[in-house]
């Protein structure tokens, strides 16, 4: 991968071509940032960067054999890290200790054809003391010719002597524009209306936006939820039984239904109190966001969100689920109600 196919992220493609172009370059990397904005693509283009034979000052030539084979996935001389990658039949995401010692071994065998060799390690913060006490040997006495860039949602999991002996270059969400201009730019079949609400719901993650476009039970997710919030409006209380159903057969997506109910949440608070709705993230249910917001209060959606705030919180802490989803469907349907009482854990 090129540079110039990473979007974003300008400040960081500066800092890696300017050690690239002065031949300082780090034995370790980490890579910080949330899934899907672009880290793994960013280590790709830099790790092509540092093999390539003929690069020019700000990028690979794309061209030559060497880049040819990163592009590809068939260079020896750069790996993709992964529990599977020597022990086909390890079923685990979690970087394993025995991954981390084969990857030693295969650290301190010179490059076959390249100067130098690239070790990028996605999940990088799910290794456990074992492992990384591991890695830290390597990370102690690298030979010259390598390079271990380690992707990670949390550096703060990776012990403080891996830390001294690897930069942080952090990445952050995409801006949305940023996001449209890339899924405009792709090969995904979708309309203008689709990409933007993809854009607006991604919270800056290109890899988050295309499963939104890519993958259709994404998508039904998502109408579903947002059937059953509009749903919990009156006395019925058929609604706060469909919307915790919902919640409790999808625990392993409670962070993207979350980022849906706050979407809709802020959708209602500027139908409530703006009178143009230039923000509008879920334009394609205009119209029942407009029913909705016409039967709750004007502080309503404040509360909404204050309430998937609290219930978030208790999601992280490891509260039982079962438990979340059944007071967050009540209190949700208490406050579009406007009822007095609360259930609380």
């Amino acid at each position: 991968m090129l540079f110039s196919e990473v979007f974003g992220h300008n400040k960081i493609k500066d800092v890696l071509i300017r050690g690239a172009n002065s031949g300082r370059v780090g034995h370790a990397y980490i890579f910080e940032g949330p899934q899907g904005v672009g880290r793994l693509s960013m280590a790709k283009a830099f790790a092509m960067r540092l093999m390539c034979e003929n690069p020019n000052d700000d990028d690979s030539c794309g061209i030559c054999k060497t880049c040819s084979q990163c592009m590809s996935q068939n260079n020896p001389d750069l790996r993709i890290v992964n529990n599977q990658l020597y022990d086909p039949s390890k079923k685990s995401t979690d970087i394993l200790v025995d991954t981390v010692r084969n990857m030693k071994r295969e650290i301190y065998i010179k490059p076959y054809a390249a100067e130098r060799k690239v070790y990028i390690v996605p999940n990088a913060d799910t290794m456990n003391l074992y492992a990384q006490n591991s890695l830290l040997k390597v990370l102690e006495e690298p030979p010259e010719y390598c390079t271990i860039i380690l992707i990670a949602e949390n550096s703060n999991l990776f012990l403080p002597t891996i830390l001294s002996r690897a930069p942080i270059l952090k990445f952050f969400p995409l801006a949305e524009n940023e996001v449209r201009e890339y899924l405009a730019k792709s090969s995904i079949e979708c309309d203008a209306d689709e990409i933007d609400i993809a854009a607006k719901m991604c919270q800056g993650s290109i890899g988050k936006a295309k499963e939104l476009l890519e993958d259709s039970e994404t998508g039904d997710l998502r109408n579903a939820l947002l059937d059953s919030i509009f749903a919990l409006v009156g006395e019925r209380r058929k609604g706060i039984y469909e919307l915790m159903l919902l919640l409790k057969q999808n625990k392993d997506e409670f962070e993207f239904l979350v980022n849906v109910m706050q979407s809709v949440f802020r959708d209602l608070i500027y139908v409530k109190n703006i009178e143009n709705h230039p923000e509008i993230t879920n334009g394609d249910k205009w119209i029942k966001l407009q029913k909705f917001a016409d039967s709750i209060g004007r502080e309503c959606p404040i509360r909404l969100n204050e309430i998937l705030f609290k219930y978030s919180d208790y999601f992280s802490k490891n509260i039982s689920y079962g438990l979340i989803a059944q007071c967050l469907s009540l209190e949700l349907w208490e406050a579009i109600n406007d009822r007095g009482y609360r259930s609380k854990i």
